[in-house]
């Protein structure tokens, strides 16, 4: 307003006051910004820089020169040529926050790209346009910096630098496959005297754009993923990343899955997962989220980074997103460690039960049975009689049994021995006392302590009962390790079969399957016999 306050006036808008049109944007944010934060440096600066036509303005007229009006004042533009823009974008850079961290350099780095071009565009407008057309571009060029300075300034996200980029090259080479190929639809138009030559290359250079655009697409979002995954779990994922979840015999072996599955979304190379409340000592650059249910804190997850500022915030939006989940998995594998160590915590009560019982029947019953048997025998040697040679006969009897509950309570062979050897001498211990015992064992060697004594407690626990209950005439036992991990016991006899009875063998057979995280079931049929079947993991248990 200051020229024409002053007496500039004339029937058309002169240069230079087509040149002061673009300073009033510096204002506009000027106020947008310091409504923000009155304290903005920046704002401050711009709000300096709207007042550049006036200054100029009055420059003009208190300085000595015979020209008047508007003339005057385009000298004085003229004079000073891109001075002012140069002037305005070093007063940018220095309100602008230095560069301290990535979204500060990437600020910078578009911040110097427009200011270069504004400056091109002016210095060519210059040469080719003449005064009113540098004028305009001027004037432009000044409106479209304030919008971008203020637009970086307060967007909170920065893309990468060459992400712009790759969209460039991308479009440069949708745009020159149509040119091209519609070139060459034309020139051979022309040469084969075809009609409008003109018309048939436009259209197929809007075709080739057409079928050129989707491969862009797919090029710049497979470019995306290899950065920052997919975002989102595709059935595809969650199908790969749980395909095996039935074999894994530790519940803590989900939380590598729930791991795979945040770096499959989020595109970071490794992640962890730990459980507790305390953090992982990790290197300094690596970020650690907190995984919290009901306001406890469960674990830990831990990812490192592919910038060591940290990730990027579009990765930063991914993982938040899937936390929840992956704490309410941390939450279900911490409950189901405690209870495998509750489990353990009972199985091993129950061996001391039964280390207490078999000192009782070793060091009680054992020598009693075998006082009273030396007894009769002698007995028997003096005075010889039905009633006693049957006593006898009862007492072996006796004594046999005990050997085998003894061996059944305590597999002492398995301390000196490997599992196989320890089921030979088993089956070896039951010939002639009735029906053929038939072992097929083919088991690896790395068979846990836990698992081998359970193993052979069930392969006892199935021929004693065929012996005692079944009137079997054979009796197939079979201990295979199968290929998903796990070892079977199959114990079928031949004998009547039914009803099944789950006595005190049984139950503690099923509940110490129960414990070691396997199955165990038993069927029976008049016509097939009694089958048993037990399955355990073969992996050792951690604590």
């Amino acid at each position: 307003m200051t020229p024409g306050l002053l007496g500039f006036s004339e029937s058309a808008l002169p240069t230079g006051a087509v040149r002061g049109l673009g300073w009033p944007a510096f204002g506009i944010v000027a106020a947008l910004l310091l409504d923000r934060d009155p304290r903005s440096r920046l704002g401050r600066s711009f709000a300096a820089l709207a007042a550049v036509p006036a200054v100029v303005a009055v420059a003009a007229l208190l300085a000595p020169d015979e020209r008047v009006g508007w003339s005057r004042l385009e000298h004085w533009w003229d004079r000073l040529g891109v001075t002012p823009v140069v002037a305005t974008l070093a007063v940018i850079a220095w309100g602008v926050d230095r560069a301290a961290d990535r979204m500060a350099r990437r600020r910078l780095f578009w911040l110097v790209v427009c200011s270069a071009a504004l400056v091109g565009t002016i210095l060519v407008a210059s040469v080719s346009a003449g005064p009113r057309g540098e004028a305009v571009v001027t004037t432009l060029g000044l409106w479209a910096v304030a919008g971008v300075v203020y637009r970086l300034v307060t967007i909170r996200e920065l893309r990468p630098i060459d992400e712009p980029l790759v969209d460039v090259v991308i479009a440069a080479a949708t745009v020159g496959c149509a040119a091209g190929v519609g070139t060459l639809v034309r020139i051979a138009g022309t040469r084969a005297g075809i009609p409008g030559p003109d018309v048939s290359g436009a259209f197929t250079a809007v075709v080739t754009a057409g079928l050129v655009i989707p491969a862009g697409l797919w090029l710049r979002r497979l470019f995306l993923q290899r950065r920052y995954g997919r975002g989102t779990l595709t059935a595809a994922d969650v199908a790969q990343i749980t395909s095996d979840l039935h074999t894994l015999t530790d519940a803590r072996d989900l939380l590598g899955k729930a791991a795979a599955m945040v770096a499959a979304a989020s595109g970071h190379r490794q992640i962890g997962l730990v459980l507790g409340p305390d953090a992982p000592d990790v290197p300094r650059h690596w970020v650690l989220y907190p995984l919290v249910v009901g306001g406890d804190r469960v674990g830990t997850a831990f990812l490192e980074p592919a910038h060591r500022e940290g990730p990027e915030p579009r990765q930063q939006r991914i993982v938040a997103q899937l936390l929840p989940t992956v704490s309410l998995v941390a939450k279900a594998v911490s409950l189901a460690v405690e209870a495998d160590h509750a489990r353990r915590d009972v199985a091993r009560q129950r061996e001391a039960e039964r280390a207490r019982i078999l000192g009782d029947l070793h060091d009680g019953l054992g020598p009693v049975l075998v006082g009273m048997s030396m007894r009769v025998r002698a007995e028997l040697r003096q005075q010889p009689t039905p009633l006693l040679e049957a006593f006898a006969s009862d007492l072996a009897d006796c004594r046999s049994d005990l050997r085998r509950i003894v061996s059944g309570l305590t597999p002492s062979v398995l301390d000196d021995g490997d599992l196989t050897t320890a089921l030979r001498r088993l089956i070896g211990s039951f010939a002639g006392h009735g029906p053929t015992v038939a072992l097929d064992i083919r088991v690896n060697d790395n068979l846990a302590p836990e698992i081998a004594v359970a193993v052979y407690r069930s392969v006892a626990e199935g021929v004693t009962n065929a012996l005692r209950h079944a009137r079997a005439g054979q009796v197939s036992v079979k201990v295979h390790t199968v290929a998903d991990g796990r070892v079977t016991v199959d114990v079928h006899d031949d004998g009547i079969g039914g009803p099944i009875v789950w006595g005190v063998g049984l139950s503690s057979l099923r509940r110490r399957a129960h414990d070691l995280g396997g199955t165990v079931r038993v069927a029976a049929d008049h016509r097939a016999g009694t089958r048993l079947h037990l399955e355990l993991p073969t992996r050792k248990l951690t604590t």
